[in-house]
């Protein structure tokens, strides 16, 4: 297995899968996001946290009744997410169309098929050397036989085409903490019902460490040099936190709109 011993010294920092899937979209956007700008919060991220913590709370203590999910929503959002509602600022009615939204996802959820989960909302950090921490956090972890199973629920419209990249990460933190990574990395929308799933092999395990070297190297010059990136135009450009002195991203958004 890859040491990363071809990175050189520099400021150590942790990578977690958006820093990776973000410098993989653009690479000036993740240099923004170590120089502390990140994008602002918004009720899309605020709805797909609460909606993860139905499912915690499904998986760890079982089904949520229809005529308990406005309290449980309530609940979840006093005990774990306060901060980042205050930070959105929804008003009342809007808070209460998010848990009407949240809602339907957890019906969708709740109606997939499903075996018990053996942990929810797991935290991992990795220390791999040179410097780098692997660092981030799946949704559920399920185990049978042939080793374990990792599941990351997804709330918006679509996967995306970064889905394999995040999960690649995952199950490269997972081996590094747990010895062995999972015999499969699934993704799933809540929204389409839409699964992915990837099966880690050696190969994909050297070629994500060789990627996520790569973008540490990359990072760690320009943060020394105080230089940008190359910038990478495209539809993420309109959660981006430094569009607005972006020329690349600015036109793409112009031909977006």
């Amino acid at each position: 297995m890859a040491t990363f011993d071809a990175v050189p010294d520099g400021e150590e920092f942790p990578v977690s899968a958006t820093l990776f899937v973000t410098f993989r979209r653009c690479p000036q956007q993740a240099l923004a996001r170590l120089r502390g700008i990140y994008p602002s919060p918004s009720r899309a991220s605020f709805r797909g946290a609460l909606a993860h913590r139905l499912i915690a709370r499904h998986l760890e203590q079982g089904p949520i009744a229809p005529a308990d999910l406005d309290r449980v929503c309530r609940e979840e959002t006093g005990a774990n997410l306060n901060g980042q509602l205050a930070a959105v600022g929804l008003k009342p009615s809007e808070f209460r169309a998010v848990v009407a939204e949240v809602g339907e996802l957890y019906t969708r959820f709740a109606t997939l098929p499903q075996d018990r989960a053996v942990a929810t909302e797991v935290s991992f950090d990795a220390d791999v050397g040179g410097g780098i921490t692997l660092r981030g956090r799946v949704d559920a972890v399920f185990e049978d036989e042939h080793g374990s199973r990792i599941v990351d629920w997804k709330t918006g419209r679509e996967l995306g085409e970064d889905v394999d990249a995040q999960l690649g990460f995952y199950a490269l933190g997972w081996r590094h903490v747990h010895g062995s990574a999972p015999i499969a990395m699934d993704a799933v929308s809540l929204s389409t019902g839409e699964r992915r799933r990837i099966e880690p092999t050696e190969r994909s395990m050297i070629r994500i460490e060789h990627d996520i070297a790569t973008m540490v190297s990359a990072l760690r010059a320009a943060l020394h040099a105080e230089s940008d990136l190359e910038r990478t135009a495209g539809p993420h450009c309109r959660w981006c936190p430094v569009l607005d002195t972006c020329a690349e991203g600015s036109a793409a958004m112009e031909l977006l709109d």
